[in-house]
């Protein structure tokens, strides 16, 4: 295998492990929001689960959407780089 070939794998797995902690990181943000908003407002209107359960699963689309957005752009950029490496060789 060449040098440029592994430098060029190193690279891709690289992209591929920061766009997993981006989607991880992601994720975990919603779920966050989505408890902590959920607590307050059953807080204030004294309705205990109602709110949490609903943002908890209004959250699962909308974390599904933000990986996708992200995977999406993360692997546009990636093709973007091999095609431009590809026309200057």
């Amino acid at each position: 295998m060449a040098q440029s070939e592994q430098k060029g794998r190193y690279i891709l797995n690289t992209l591929l492990v920061v766009m997993i902690g981006q989607v991880g990181c992601l994720t975990l943000v919603v779920i966050m929001a989505s408890v902590f908003l959920g607590l307050w407002l059953d807080g204030m209107f004294d309705t205990k689960p109602v709110f949490t359960l609903i943002l908890l699963f209004a959250g699962i689309p909308v974390s599904v959407l933000l990986m996708l957005f992200v995977s999406r752009r993360t692997l546009a950029k990636l093709q973007e780089k091999y095609e431009t490496k590809e026309k200057e060789e």
